[in-house]
């Protein structure tokens, strides 16, 4: 029978540390690292944060949010990400600079009364959209450089 193997335990076993060790340093008692691990408690935001960073799994953020109500909708990095992967994507995002710079004009010409009106809604649609995106590409960037030990500010 195949052991089953939840994703924090996977990233704590990637990181090197034993349970013991990842505890001590978490702050937190052994058994409270064994509940989430077993699954019989769901862990906080912050100490998913807070094993991504020791674990440097910055990618826990992305399957932890993704499963959120309020975050499923950004599809954020679940896994490492490769940096030739995020290369493509950024270019193929951003194959045309001068419609991007003509994207986020228009968003400043809507913001600048502080109001959406119904004509500007399908602009600002879009606009959002790709905003969203490049909050994805820019999480993608976060995991690389914490997978490299790198540290960025949230």
């Amino acid at each position: 029978m195949q052991h089953y193997q939840n994703i924090y335990q996977s990233a704590r076993e990637g990181a090197g540390l034993t349970q013991e060790a990842a505890a001590e340093r978490l702050g937190w008692s052994v058994r409270c690292l064994q509940d989430i691990e077993q699954e019989t408690r769901i862990p906080s935001p912050e100490k998913v944060a807070q094993m991504a960073e020791l674990y440097r799994a910055a990618w826990l953020r992305g399957h932890y949010c993704n499963r959120c109500p309020l975050g499923a909708s950004s599809k954020l990095p679940e896994q490492d990400c490769d940096l030739q992967q995020l290369a493509l994507e950024v270019g193929l995002v951003c194959d045309d600079p001068e419609h991007l710079k003509r994207m986020v004009r228009r968003l400043f010409e809507i913001a600048l009364d502080r109001v959406v009106s119904d004509d500007e809604l399908p602009d600002y649609i879009t606009c959002a959209h790709l905003l969203d995106t490049f909050a994805v590409l820019a999480e993608k960037a976060k995991i690389i450089l914490a997978g490299r030990g790198v540290q960025t500010s949230r």
